[in-house]
């Protein structure tokens, strides 16, 4: 390299330094710092106030200090005010003139709250149709729910709530244009009090009128009738509209669904009923697979068809591969009636492998399901053949058995889907006669009933159940296994194999006659819907009582929602 060159090269890295050195050198703004002193009562409400305004605040001076507490001051100040503080003495502990170094710079705020405001006037008013002699009532009650009341500390919470319960009341039933037309709060700082003031205007009564649907390409508008149980002139009641949106919603056949009424109050009589969907794919093929502790590993294909000869019929076929069980299944669906009946036909094949005994079963049946307030009817018949053998060979015989049945479950839970207070009760009532094509008479019943109970449902959950079956006949050589009683596995007996009590017969385990059950349950949950769980389950299955082998299992689980995702 040249010496011309090496030169230059040394004074442009003399003339970069300083700029590099000055950059460097140049302060990058602090992050500021606040500590705070209030009632511990109050602390994560502070903080919450304070943080929009920290995320931005950069600190450098004393000035930014002061800046930043004049900021800070009315951000507490309105959060004290939902909690009912009206008068909250709010200061800055202002450092030494002789303090010096980097702890200068923390802001220290002090916060008096002062004496909390109470409720001390309470007006409710009512404008509208509601004011009616006929619903005199409805509007006592109205204020009864009313929760933030003359005497209690003032909080913008409850102030929200108790505007929302009555308004959400007057939504749901007759008055569907309801409005909230006047709020007021006034306080009064030097008597530490609050007079609170609401106006609900409810508009005129409305009353349902026809449908009018939207949406439809390959279904006519009778399918939509069919899950409509609301008639023109009924009263307007939210609650019927969610339901039919409830039951939109869980066919097959739409994608989404919206169901609402025109709110207008110029025309609330027989106000139409108006329905838009989005029709889902006609046909539809699943393929899956997964693990149960009950039959092992297992595969499956499905394949949904829902509107077969162009009439809304649903047909679900399809077949399933068990270490114990494989089955194909063909059902149709018809859609609902009127009267809100659902009929279906099913034809089964299946193939059962338990212990040393194996079945195969072909059947062929109908279901009508209806549904009376909180219970769910089912009416069956079904034609069942059935030829057992040992797995080593050993013919047991072929039965045959028409049976006609009744189901009920009456559900009292506080929800369905993650139970914590309530009961289910169940029973089922099955029929057979050797004079309608049946190898054998005989009679089944069958009862459950399962019990939750919890004082604190987020924390923990009690449940208990108890099942009881009995077959009435002189011999069970001729009935067929599914109306026979056995136990062991999930949802059964824990701690023995899938259906591994039953009954002796010449070596081989078959159904009993008699089935006693009983299961006591406690769930701690831990986080969100993460628990474990303790359980005894007692029980056992014979062909008489006084030969009845009571099996006890005591264990421990880890609970997901509510299904068990481990057993003992």
């Amino acid at each position: 390299m040249s010496a011309f060159l090496k030169y230059t090269w040394a004074w442009l890295l003399l003339a970069c330094c300083p700029i590099h050195f000055a950059l460097a050198a140049e302060p990058s703004p602090a992050t500021p710092v606040v500590k705070i002193q209030a009632p511990d009562d109050l602390s994560d409400l502070l903080n919450q106030a304070m943080a929009p305004v920290l995320r931005s605040a950069r600190v450098e001076d004393e000035g930014d200090v002061w800046q930043l507490f004049r900021r800070l001051r009315p951000a507490l100040r309105d959060a004290l005010g939902t909690r009912g503080y009206f008068s909250p003495v709010v200061n800055r502990v202002v450092p030494a003139a002789s303090a010096t170094g980097p702890d200068t710079l923390v802001l220290r705020i002090t916060v008096d709250p002062g004496p909390q405001s109470r409720v001390s006037e309470l007006s409710i008013e009512f404008d509208g149709a509601i004011n009616g002699p006929e619903f005199a009532a409805r509007r006592d009650k109205l204020r009864t729910q009313w929760s933030l009341g003359i005497g209690q500390t003032f909080s913008q919470q409850e102030w929200a709530s108790s505007k929302d319960l009555l308004l959400r009341d007057l939504l749901a039933r007759d008055f569907a244009a309801a409005t909230l037309a006047e709020s007021e709060a006034y306080v009064d700082p030097e008597n530490n009090s609050v007079s609170l003031k609401v106006v609900y205007d409810s508009g005129p009564v409305f009353t349902f009128g026809d449908l009018k649907v939207e949406g439809l390409k390959k279904h006519g508008a009778d399918l939509i009738e069919r899950y409509n149980t609301i008639e023109p002139g009924d009263p307007y009641v939210q609650e019927r509209l969610l339901g039919l949106l409830s039951d939109l919603q869980n066919t097959s056949y739409f994608s989404s669904v919206d169901v609402k009424v025109d709110v207008d109050d110029r025309s609330p009589q027989r106000t139409p009923i108006l329905v838009t969907v989005t029709e889902s794919d006609s046909k539809r093929l699943g393929v899956g697979g997964g693990y149960s502790s009950n039959t092992g590993f297992r595969s499956e294909i499905t394949y949904q068809f829902n509107n077969l000869f162009d009439r809304a019929y649903t047909l679900n076929t399809g077949a399933r591969l068990d270490q114990k069980r494989q089955s194909a299944f063909a059902d149709l669906f018809l859609p609902p009636k009127q009267n809100g009946w659902k009929d279906s036909l099913g034809l089964s094949l299946d193939h059962q492998t338990v212990g040393n005994l194996e079945v195969n079963r072909n059947a062929i049946g109908a279901i009508r399901a209806f549904t009376v307030g909180v219970s769910d009817y089912k009416l069956g018949l079904n034609l069942q053949q059935e030829e057992r053998r040992t797995t080593q060979g050993v013919n047991f015989g072929s039965t045959q058995a028409l049976v006609a049945s009744t189901a009920i479950i009456h559900n009292r839970v506080n929800d369905r889907l993650n139970p914590s207070n309530g009961y289910v009760a169940q029973g089922q009532v099955a029929v057979a006669s050797e004079a309608l094509a049946s190898d054998q008479d005989f009679m089944r019943l069958y009862g459950k009933v399962q019990q939750y109970w919890s004082s604190e449902p987020a924390r923990h959950v009690w449940q208990a159940r108890f099942e009881l079956g009995t077959v009435l006949a002189g011999a069970r050589r001729d009935i067929p296994q599914d109306y026979l009683f056995r136990a062991g596995g999930t949802n059964s007996l824990r701690g023995f194999n899938f259906l591994d009590v039953g009954v002796r017969d010449q070596g081989v385990l078959v159904g009993g006659r008699r089935l006693v059950l009983g299961s006591l349950e406690y769930t701690r949950w831990l986080r969100g819907n993460l628990g474990a769980a303790v359980f005894t389950d007692v029980g056992g299955v014979a062909d008489n009582l006084n030969t009845l082998d009571i099996q006890r299992s005591v264990g421990v689980g880890v609970v997901v929602g509510t299904k068990w995702s481990a057993e003992r």
